[in-house]
């Protein structure tokens, strides 16, 4: 379709495009007659999420602009919410059923007297506090949540009530104002008081719910630690109380410094038994060697009562003093076993040297010397075997003290892992709390939302869209049916056009007749007429050139539907080829035989269409049985019926030397058309050619070219601009 078929489109249905549209305009404009006029508040919030500080907050901190826009998407959410909007339509409803009477400011009178017929005066008295609008709201909220279904229910779930959540949401607008932290909040009704006080009920009931759910996001974590912290703390004093009592019990200060001084002390004894050791290996040596001097009167010293009495003496205070100095006893106690030793070893000496009055010894040596050395390392002797019996048990009790330690060092391990374990647990948990309340303290700062502008008054209605709304269904219905035109157009099985005849039959396109019905003065029919039969006649022919040999030529003129104009063409075309050729024979169906009448060279004559007319071998056998038809024709035109109400004589129409099919270019072709003609192509097994009738004069032209119109000089000039054909 070019620009010039899309004008004529609009041309041809001017009423549907224009008429309609107008009829709607007209019918929205009276349906808003009585449209109320609309008031409009706004507020601004500040909400800091994208460039507020907080305790988290950084120099360098760089702006997560999806998080940010998650926080808004919440904000948003909150604001809509349905718990929202019912909070709000329940405190403005508390806050309209304390006015006692409408006021330009608090509430209309419109409002005021349709809220007396909603909420009838038992319900008001049940829920009106004068002294509070707050104990006034709790008394609406108990009263709604008392049940699934009453009055404030069904004000809260209305389509039309300004105390209904959707009308609040449907009159609400609520927007980030373009990249800042703001959000701009927007509410419009008929009522300018009813703005107002939605708007900022609206701001503080989405404040408050907004900080509430931020808050219980960390609250039950803070609890959570909170709680952990009692129990981790419980289990850290039991595990040092366990380990205080174990280390009392068992005397332990510091177990592992204890245990090394032990070992230590083991190492210390064992070296100082050695040493002695030698030293008492050392004593005997030498008294063995004096003994051997004065072996004679060995026996006689030892066996001296008095004398062994005082060896006993000796060898026991020699035991206290080593272990008194082993155990590093008081000094004055060793001082004075040394001196009670002493004394014993005194009285030794006096003691031999008054029964032994010997003067020399077998070697000839001082007896006094002898005495001496003999007596000094014979209490060597016994010093020293006092000594390693005192160092051997003070050795064999380090393994009893080994024996002792060794669970003791193994529970106590357990027991200060036990304490490890439950200080770290503690300190994880402590750790986990300060960053609980850390993330607590940072929301609460960040959702510290602050109205930067306050809900205003609306003192002057809003400009009224009742022009817009006209003007839109004006425009809308244009639209509308300009796009139902051009779908029937495209879409639609109406033939219209030689094209979509084509395409539709599969059929080649012969020529076309005008709707004569819609011809006005301006066509100049005479000339039409010429141009359009010139066209069909010329086709025609050259149609025919194949045809040889024959002087008569039979064409088969038929159609699918009744009405389609077969005798509107065969009329014009037998006139204009009898002018141009020779006689011609126009045979018409009927249910008798009509008698030829010839006028000017045409014969009209009927054919009965019964049994002999379709049992005939070919036209030529069924033509010589009618005498009175008998002439040289030049051509013969055989008018079929239509072929969806009687049957095809199938060896008639084989002679045939051209079929034509005559289409009405107003109808739709069907799928019943189509298979008519498909059963008329496999009998006769020829392609018929198509005939258009009743085809519009716009669509004429592009077949037979400019048609012979009376047009004016503009006319002229916009229909060559619209074909893009530049031209005087």
């Amino acid at each position: 379709m070019n620009l010039l078929e899309f004008i004529r489109l609009i041309v041809r249905n001017w009423k549907v495009l224009f008429l309609f549209p107008l009829l709607t305009a007209v019918v929205v404009f009276y349906c808003t007659r009585n449209m109320k006029k609309e008031y409009a508040s706004s507020t601004l919030v500040y909400t800091g999420l994208a460039s507020g500080y907080s305790i988290t907050s950084g120099e360098d901190e760089r702006v997560d602009y999806f998080a940010v826009n998650n926080a808004f998407d919440n904000l948003m959410a909150t604001i809509k919410s349905r718990e929202t909007l019912e909070e709000v339509g329940m405190r403005l409803l508390a806050n309209n059923l304390l006015i006692t009477k409408p006021a330009f400011n608090k509430l209309s009178p419109e409002n005021f007297d349709h809220l007396k017929e909603l909420i009838p005066d038992s319900l008001r008295r049940r829920f009106i506090i004068s002294t509070s609008a707050e104990l006034t709201y709790a008394n609406i909220e108990a009263y709604k949540n008392s049940s699934e279904k009453n009055v404030i229910t069904a004000l809260l779930n209305s389509k039309t009530e300004i105390y209904s959540a959707e009308v609040i949401n449907k009159n609400m607008t609520a927007a980030r104002k373009q990249s800042s932290d703001m959000i701009e909040i927007t509410y419009k009704t008929s009522d300018p008081a009813v703005c107002q006080q939605t708007l900022q009920y609206v701001v503080d009931v989405f404040i408050k719910r907004y900080k509430g759910i931020k808050g219980s996001e960390t609250t039950s974590v803070v609890k959570y630690f909170e709680d952990q912290l009692t129990l981790a703390s419980a289990r850290l004093k039991k595990a040092e109380e366990s380990l205080r009592d174990f280390s009392s019990q068992n005397k332990i200060i510091n177990y592992y410094e204890q245990a090394k001084f032990t070992a230590e002390s083991k190492e210390d004894v064992a070296a100082d038994l050695q040493k002695q050791e030698e030293a008492l290996m050392a004593s005997r040596a030498a008294l063995s060697r004096i003994e051997g001097k004065i072996s004679l009167r060995k026996n006689v010293i030892e066996v001296n009562e008095k004398i062994t009495g005082l060896r006993t003496q000796l060898a026991d205070i020699n035991y206290k003093i080593a272990n008194a100095e082993l155990y590093n006893e008081d000094i004055d106690k060793i001082t004075l076993y040394r001196k009670q030793g002493e004394d014993l070893k005194k009285q030794i000496t006096s003691e031999i040297e008054m029964q032994y009055k010997l003067n020399n010894s077998t070697e000839g040596v001082s007896r006094e010397n002898l005495l001496t050395e003999w007596l000094t390392n014979y209490l060597a002797v016994d010093e020293n075997q006092s000594k390693m019996k005192v160092i051997s048990d003070r050795l064999k009790s380090f393994d009893k003290i080994f024996n002792d330690m060794a669970p003791v060092g193994s529970r106590l391990k357990q027991i200060e892992r036990e304490v490890e374990v439950a200080e770290k647990e503690y300190l994880s948990v402590l750790h986990g709390l300060n960053l609980a309340k850390l993330r607590q303290k940072n929301l609460e700062m960040s959702c510290n939302l602050t109205i930067t502008d306050l809900p205003f008054f609306p003192l002057q209605p809003q400009n009224s869209k009742r022009l817009m709304l006209v003007m839109m269904s004006l425009i809308a219905t244009f639209i509308i049916s300009l796009a139902v035109l051009l779908a029937r157009h495209f879409m639609g099985k109406a033939i219209k056009t030689p094209a979509r005849a084509e395409k539709f039959t599969g059929l080649r396109f012969l020529g076309a007749l005008p709707n004569y019905e819609t011809l006005n003065d301006e066509i100049d029919r005479a000339a039409l007429d010429e141009m359009v039969m010139a066209h069909l006649t010329s086709s025609m022919q050259l149609e025919m050139q194949y045809v040889k040999g024959k002087h008569t030529r039979l064409i088969t003129v038929f159609s699918n539907k009744c009405g389609e104009g077969k005798s509107l063409f065969l009329e014009k075309l037998t006139t204009r080829l009898q002018e141009r050729t020779g006689d011609i024979l126009w045979l018409r169906p009927g249910n008798e035989t009509m008698l030829p009448e010839r006028t000017n060279g045409i014969t009209n004559a009927g054919y009965k269409d019964n049994g002999v007319f379709h049992k005939s071998e070919d036209f030529r056998s069924w033509f010589n049985l009618h005498k009175e038809l008998q002439h040289p024709y030049e051509y013969i035109f055989l008018e079929l019926s239509e072929l969806s109400r009687y049957d095809l004589a199938i060896n008639i129409v084989r002679d045939s030397d051209l079929t034509l099919m005559v289409l009405d270019s107003d109808r739709a072709w069907t799928d019943a058309d189509a298979r008519v003609l498909r059963h008329f192509t496999r009998a006769t097994e020829k392609q018929p050619l198509i005939l258009l009738n009743k085809i519009d004069l716009d669509r004429l032209e592009t077949i037979v070219g400019e048609l012979p119109k009376k047009r004016s000089r503009l006319r002229r000039v916009v229909k060559n601009a619209l074909s893009f054909e530049y031209r005087k």
